[in-house]
């Protein structure tokens, strides 16, 4: 069970009701799972949060086998199971090899990859591990995706990582319907 209950409207003061209306109106006034399960505990922040994360999943034109790549690294960098589960389905989909879903999520070597996909996962994983890039990771980065997609994966990696934050340290409960193996941590 989450460490939070679920939030409902007269549990919000009323000053940020309105917030919270705007936020929980398309869950039908109230957010069950996932991170918007906590984050409503604070209705403005999540409303703003909200739409960083719209831009960084839906409006972003960078390729979407990426943006999946990006979030699931993220997913085992921090060991979030919730966030592995709802995004290597979507990561496959989008063309990210099994061969490479599979080695991520087991922590072994990686099979070859493109070009993007190397520098992404050489990207976060020195990060993760090092709190820093080097100079030549980043300069592999940067020449596959440019500045403006370089920094908007890099907020997307933070975006993910502070998502995990929240379902890590709230305890999100994974939904009954997995398609994939739990993370090993």
């Amino acid at each position: 069970m989450a460490r939070l209950p679920v939030v409902t409207s007269d549990m919000v003061p009323e000053e940020f009701r309105e917030a919270f209306a705007e936020v929980t109106a398309p869950a039908g006034g109230s957010i069950t799972g996932g991170p918007g399960s906590f984050t409503i505990n604070s209705p403005e922040m999540a409303k703003r949060r909200n739409h960083l994360t719209s831009y960084l999943r839906y409006e972003t034109q960078f390729p979407k086998r990426i943006l999946e790549l990006a979030i699931i690294n993220t997913a085992r960098a921090m060991d979030c199971q919730y966030v592995w589960n709802a995004h290597a389905p979507a990561a496959r989909k989008e063309g990210v090899a099994d061969a490479l879903v599979d080695a991520i999520r087991d922590r072994k070597p990686l099979p070859s990859m493109l070009a993007d996909e190397q520098a992404i996962i050489n990207y976060g994983t020195e990060f993760f591990a090092n709190h820093k890039v080097s100079q030549p990771t980043f300069d592999e980065a940067l020449k596959q995706f440019g500045a403006q997609y370089l920094v908007e994966l890099t907020t997307l990696m933070g975006h993910y990582a502070q998502t995990s934050f929240y379902l890590n340290a709230f305890e999100a409960e994974l939904p009954d319907n997995l398609t994939e193996p739990v993370l090993p941590v």
